[in-house]
């Protein structure tokens, strides 16, 4: 027997069906009510700064950059140009959060893994990284700070030079 009315119809839907339709309308329904309250809910853009080795900031040596990581998806990269002369760079990055497990890695100009600092931080929430590599003379270097477990908190990087 067919059910003659829209009530009778979907009464005989299955609960699972009906739960799931209520949910996707919840679920958009929240996100359409939590993207415009937003900071910049005027202009709702990702910020690609610093997303990727070629938007990188120029560092400047011995000066202390001041950053913070978001999100777990958030990354800063930071561009060191290259030096006349062989020389090494001493990395000190310092967490602003007790909870924030920081990560830091180098790369060199064709985007080789140079140095990569994210497996001994894994269990030190808070810790700072201190690290020094040999840099080779007229080589272009990038550091990759970003964070691990989707912990999140200011930071601040200092990259200083000295002779080998």
């Amino acid at each position: 027997m067919t059910s003659d009315t829209w009530f009778d119809r979907i009464r005989s839907l299955d609960v699972r069906i009906l739960a799931a339709i209520v949910a996707t309308v919840l679920l958009v329904g929240g996100v359409m009510w939590v993207v415009p309250t937003t900071p910049n809910s005027q202009s709702f853009t990702f910020d690609s700064a610093r997303r990727g080795i070629p938007n990188a900031l120029p560092l400047e040596l011995g000066k202390t950059m001041q950053g913070a990581i978001v999100d777990g998806s958030d990354q800063d990269f930071y561009r060191i140009e290259p030096l006349k002369s062989a020389y090494r760079l001493d990395v000190l990055m310092t967490t602003g959060s007790d909870k924030m497990i920081p990560a830091l890695r180098v790369f060199d100009a064709a985007q080789n893994l140079i140095q990569d600092k994210t497996a001994e931080f894994l269990r030190r929430p808070g810790a700072n990284i201190n690290s020094s590599f040999l840099a080779q003379s007229n080589v272009t270097y990038y550091i990759q700070v970003f964070t691990q477990r989707n912990t999140t908190g200011p930071y601040s990087l200092t990259v200083s030079v000295r002779q080998p």
